[in-house]
């Protein structure tokens, strides 16, 4: 008699009963409700288990692979299971010998040769979370997910367990957040006064017009005091620490990875040019802002006055302010995150690792009107001083007049623990404001001419960009009509200006 098959899906749905067995090992914590099946590769069941079924505390897969199907050889079967199978590192992490060390699940599965192995849900325990199915990936076996749907069951049956552990994660990255805090208040191991950068501190005691020389016991006394520089208890010597290391070191992104800023132009012309800006904060983020105005921007020359003034196609001050503000507000202790620009003829994009901060949120930044708050108030105040940043509140509240200027507002969202400003650019947004498909290059720069001085003449118009009175006449007509430009005065005093 042959013997019945079943679908994956049945055999999940088979694997969710049987995990409702479930032996609980513990009194003082949840253990998950765990169950599997191992079936072959068209759907016949060889045999299924539950959590704690043969030994108290006995993951379902070693039941299956080890006790219940031992003798039976299972190259090409297939299992299901409701929970993301363990491995070596997390049945581990506090044993002591060899003796007692133990095979993870993953290992086990490994050694049966089987085929695929459907996971009910990752599991939330942060010694695990994702490294069983990463395991099994390496290793050469196919991994397939639950249905939304299934998973769902899953964890209302172990609603208290995720919770548990979920709470166990977070514990456990705020603890490397602290160790890693701790490190950027601490002196850095093997570095001494000649770490900090000359050029860098030279720079700052420039544009800051501080009252101190470098070197100096004034200089270490301030250094000191703002938390660039700390004593270390075994020397007594001066040392910088973490913090002093980012803003002023020579070359900060060797111990700290995290104060690289990523730079990405792309404007459709052969690959995207891609640059990783390195070095002491205070250096960096000047050399950020001058590459992007020589290389992201377009600039056009004034030359209506005996003056020549570059007008940029987007507010270089906005861009400032937001390039800055991922500088300086940026949470410095994740690690593998850099900051990150993109820029394209449409939009820019300002991402910086970490949520906004507390307690501000997304909402209280996209109303351009939060408090001037900083997770980095000692690296808020150098560039101050340096003026090369606004408070938060203030530059916030710049980018909310840019539809005045022409462009629409920024938005904000969270994408991968990282907070994202998206900048549209002017054509898409002043062709839609004037009702047009598109606006050319030349519309462009005649309404960013004309923002930038307020009102233009005729003649001034001609004159700015070399043309004929007829023709900066068409100019302008085209785009009075268009709504974008308005006519005041009359006869020889006309003028024309930006359409709010």
């Amino acid at each position: 008699m042959a013997k019945k098959k079943y679908t994956p899906l049945e055999l999940m749905q088979m694997a969710i009963k049987e995990s409702h067995l479930s032996i609980p090992e513990h009194t003082d914590k949840t253990d998950p409700l765990v169950g599997a099946i191992i079936a072959t590769a068209d759907g016949v069941v060889l045999d299924k288990a539950h959590r704690g079924e043969l030994r108290e505390g006995e993951h379902c897969e070693f039941t299956l692979i080890e006790r219940k199907l031992v003798d039976v050889n299972l190259k090409g079967c297939v299992l299901y299971v409701t929970l993301e199978p363990c491995t070596d590192e997390s049945r581990n992490q506090n044993k002591d010998t060899e003796k007692a060390k133990k095979r993870g699940c993953s290992t086990h599965i490994k050694k049966a040769r089987l085929s695929k192995v459907y996971v009910g849900v990752e599991d939330p325990n942060p010694k695990i979370a994702g490294e069983g199915v990463k395991k099994l990936k390496e290793n050469g076996i196919e991994v397939e997910m639950f249905p939304s749907v299934l998973q769902e069951i899953i964890w209302q049956d172990n609603a208290e367990f995720k919770k548990e552990k979920e709470a166990e994660a977070l514990k456990a990255k705020l603890e490397e957040k602290k160790i890693i805090k701790d490190v950027l208040q601490l002196p850095v191991s093997g570095s001494t006064i000649k770490s900090f950068s000359d050029t860098a501190i030279q720079s700052f005691i420039k544009e800051s017009a501080a009252s101190f020389k470098y070197p100096s016991p004034e200089f270490n006394e301030w250094a000191h005091e703002f938390g660039f520089l700390e004593k270390d208890e075994k020397s007594g010597v001066m040392k910088p620490t973490g913090l002093g290391i980012m803003v002023f070191g020579k070359n900060p992104e060797t111990p700290f990875p995290q104060t690289v800023f990523k730079v990405e132009i792309n404007y459709g012309k052969g690959k995207p040019e891609v640059r990783d800006f390195k070095g002491p904060l205070v250096s960096l983020l000047p050399d950020v802002l001058d590459y992007v105005k020589d290389k992201g921007l377009k600039m056009t020359m004034d030359k209506s006055t005996g003056k020549r003034k570059e007008i940029s196609d987007f507010p270089f001050e906005v861009l400032l302010e937001a390039v800055a503000n991922a500088v300086i507000h940026r949470d410095y202790t994740i690690e593998g995150a850099t900051n990150y620009l993109y820029i394209d003829p449409d939009k820019i994009i300002v991402r910086s690792p970490g949520d906004p901060t507390y307690p501000l949120t997304l909402n209280d930044l996209a109303d351009f009107d939060a408090p001037s708050l900083s997770r980095n108030p000692k690296i808020m105040y150098v560039f101050n001083q340096m003026h090369l940043a606004e408070q938060r509140g203030i530059g916030l509240r710049s980018m909310k007049h840019l539809p005045e200027v022409g462009f629409p507002l920024p938005t904000f969202r969270m994408k991968a623990g990282m907070l994202e400003v998206t900048f549209g650019r002017t054509p898409t947004y002043l062709a839609q404001k004037a009702g047009l498909k598109q606006l050319d290059e030349v519309d462009r720069t005649a309404i960013l001419f004309i923002q930038s001085k307020g009102a233009v003449s005729r003649s001034e118009f001609a004159q700015h960009f070399e043309l004929n009175p007829k023709t900066a006449q068409r100019q302008l007509s085209k785009l009075r009509d268009a709504g974008l430009l308005k006519v005041v005065g009359a006869g020889k005093y006309t003028k024309y200006e930006y359409n709010k």
